[in-house]
């Protein structure tokens, strides 16, 4: 199996654990922040992890727009796409099915982009600034499989807490 295959199974086997996560969340559980906690609700954490792969992937990998902004999806939905990291105390309120749309179209953009990377795009040294530079399938390897993977644990973690089914793979 070739780099860019694998790639690709990775990121589709994320997004999956990601939206099965999501999928059942309470519209209550989303906005929570848990009283004395300093990890941010699960709506926000999800925006976050979406907005990230979207701005990391497509903006700084790709060169190009967002799929937020390209996609037509910024009106839609209504946020500002945050740069950067997620401050603790960012308060969203998600049309949840509205704004899984626009992660599904996210998820969509990967896997394209995935399915038809050179080799030599693939071996390309991307400079992130938040870390050090690397090729472009280590960034999204390490980095961006990394980042839905964490996500989607606190996620899970989250909704365990607060008397939810973490993580239900069953279905």
């Amino acid at each position: 199996m070739d780099v860019k295959t694998t790639l690709q199974q990775q990121m589709q086997a994320l997004h999956g654990t990601l939206e099965a996560a999501i999928g059942d969340c309470p519209a209550e559980a989303l906005t929570r922040k848990l009283p004395g906690s300093t990890i941010n609700s699960i709506g926000a954490i999800y925006a976050h992890t979406i907005f990230g792969e979207d701005g990391l992937l497509n903006g700084l990998v790709r060169g190009g727009a967002p799929v937020y902004f390209a996609g037509g999806w910024a009106p839609k939905v209504g946020l500002d796409m945050p740069q950067g990291g997620m401050e603790p105390d960012w308060t969203v309120t998600l049309d949840i099915n509205l704004f899984r749309q626009y992660a599904a179209a996210v998820y969509e953009a990967t896997d394209e982009y995935l399915a038809k990377v050179s080799d030599a795009e693939l071996d390309r040294i991307v400079e992130p600034g938040f870390a050090p530079p690397m090729p472009v399938r280590s960034f999204i390897a390490n980095l961006l499989a990394w980042h839905v993977a964490t996500h989607q644990g606190e996620i899970s973690a989250l909704k365990g807490v607060q008397g939810f089914n973490g993580l239900d793979l069953t279905h």
